[in-house]
């Protein structure tokens, strides 16, 4: 099935340039596992970084509310693994089957809202974005051009990846809700056979041109976020 793509949503963004003394390098920030969030765009802006080198690099900073934050694990060889959705069990507690108690299925990956904090937020980052985030909301930056094919707004509800523990996005997917497909996405690679697995998205250096039918891009369970 074929989409049309309208970018006036990103154009209408106003633009926010930012001298940078120094060379600008991202790699500091992308160290560890990192995230995996869902949550909805409470607003958008538009920066330009310019360094000592005169280099721009430009991004869009999408700052989310967050209302579901995981670890992103890995195995040995590299593979990503499904997360620990903080899921329960019911323990038999006594002789009654009516008795019992609910504990945790091995040890949760889920973030509190201080622990995400803590993680993503970098203060010589919010020097350029602070003014623009919304109380209660996390700023995070994507490539401006890999957004050109993802047709984003506020109030979007989107799921994403993070490169490593810091506030740039690896993959980026726009839900669905009624139906819990995937929309269209930008960025990332397919991992998995189950939640990253279903969010069909593609790395940040291919720059995105088709996106997925409904059927093939259906995205995770609501049941699989649920504590």
């Amino acid at each position: 099935m074929s989409r049309l793509y309208d970018n006036q949503p990103l154009q209408s963004v106003p633009v926010i340039n930012h001298s940078y003394s120094g060379h600008w390098e991202t790699h500091q920030y992308e160290k560890g596992n990192g995230l995996l969030l869902e949550g909805n765009i409470e607003a958008r802006s538009r920066h330009v970084i310019t360094d000592s080198s005169q280099k721009k690099y430009r991004y869009y900073v999408l700052h989310m509310k967050v209302q579901r934050s995981h670890r992103r694990q890995f195995d040995s060889s590299g593979k990503e693994l499904e997360p620990n959705f903080s899921q329960t069990k019911k323990v038999q507690t006594g002789y009654l089957q009516s008795s019992y108690k609910v504990e945790a299925k091995g040890q949760s990956d889920k973030l509190s809202q201080e622990q995400l904090e803590s993680v993503l937020i970098k203060a010589d980052l919010t020097k350029l974005t602070g003014k623009h985030t919304p109380k209660s909301c996390i700023p995070l930056w994507i490539q401006e051009e890999c957004l050109e094919k993802l047709d984003l707004v506020d109030g979007e509800h989107v799921r994403l990846k993070t490169k490593g523990n810091g506030p740039f996005i690896d993959s980026i997917t726009k839900m669905d809700l009624e139906h819990v497909n995937v929309c269209n996405y930008a960025g990332g690679d397919a991992v998995g056979g189950s939640w990253t697995d279903k969010v069909m998205a593609v790395k940040l250096q291919d720059h995105p041109t088709t996106t997925q039918d409904d059927e093939e891009g259906a995205g995770a369970d609501d049941d699989e976020w649920d504590d």
